[in-house]
């Protein structure tokens, strides 16, 4: 399995009309990658039964406090991260930073309204350059936690349209091999969990008559769309694809059918 930044080299090869926007994922994901293997700290849970617990209540496992951030450090990564998004004159609103000792506060901010029943069902506005700086700098922490907090998910039982581990909002989803049961990444912590065929995981209708999915061509990938709230989820079907899938890079390198989706008023 190639490395999340191999395979955008690759793709860049491949599609140079996406050589620019790879390199620009490629580059945030050596930032996060390596913020990763700096964080050291051990991760407090709660015991097995607390856990279940909040699950069977529908709250999300990890809270912010949990999170070994550490101001000094997590600035360095902001600043890093900005300096990234300068670079590539990425669009955003406002495009003033804080002050250093300000980024772990606005994280958490970011971390809350991402929540479910915060942005989670939609939000509004343009994101500023801080914010969007905040939410990246947020995923090393998120992904590292989540990949010792996912197990203790009981998939079958949770089917919500938010993620057990963070509370964040689904922006990818993938069609198993097996059964092509029907699971959703988290776009906060890459955490995967198991939701119906059925269903928009933002506004939770089942009404199939709002329900609509465009395939491509190969019948690789899916673009749902819901009429009632406007939001859509771009799907990889892995029972068409035949060769090994990175997650993190498909919702990079699928962005024509976030332009598709977005041009017909879904967000």
């Amino acid at each position: 399995m190639p490395t999340m930044s191999e395979a955008l080299t690759e793709v860049a090869r491949q599609e140079p009309d996406l050589a620019s926007y790879c390199e620009f994922y490629r580059k945030l994901f050596q930032i996060s990658d390596q913020a990763r293997t700096e964080i050291v700290e051990t991760l407090e849970l709660a015991d097995g039964d607390a856990l279940q617990a909040r699950l069977l209540q529908g709250l999300p496992l990890l809270s912010f406090a949990q999170l070994p951030i550490e101001a000094e450090r997590f600035a360095r990564l902001a600043q890093a991260i900005a300096q990234v998004l300068t670079d590539y004159e990425v669009d955003v609103g406002d495009r003033s930073l804080p002050a250093a000792a300000e980024w772990v506060s606005l994280a958490q901010q970011r971390f809350e309204e991402g929540q479910a029943g915060g942005e989670q069902s939609g939000g509004s506005g343009e994101a500023t350059l801080a914010q969007m700086v905040a939410d990246l700098a947020l995923k090393p922490y998120l992904e590292w936690a989540a990949e010792q907090v996912l197990p203790y998910v009981d998939q079958p039982r949770w089917r919500r349209g938010y993620c057990p581990v963070c509370g964040g909002a689904p922006d990818f989803a993938f069609l198993d091999e097996e059964t092509g049961a029907r699971h959703l990444l988290c776009s906060r912590c890459n955490s995967q969990w198991l939701y119906r065929r059925l269903g928009c995981p933002f506004c939770g209708t089942a009404d199939h008559t709002k329900l609509v999915y465009y395939p491509s061509e190969d019948g690789a990938y899916r673009l749902y769309v819901c009429q009632e709230c406007r939001r859509y989820l771009k799907t990889i079907d892995l029972r068409q694809v035949g060769r090994s899938v990175l997650l993190p890079v498909e919702r990079v390198t699928t962005v024509a059918m976030d332009a598709a989706a977005m041009q017909e008023g879904y967000r």
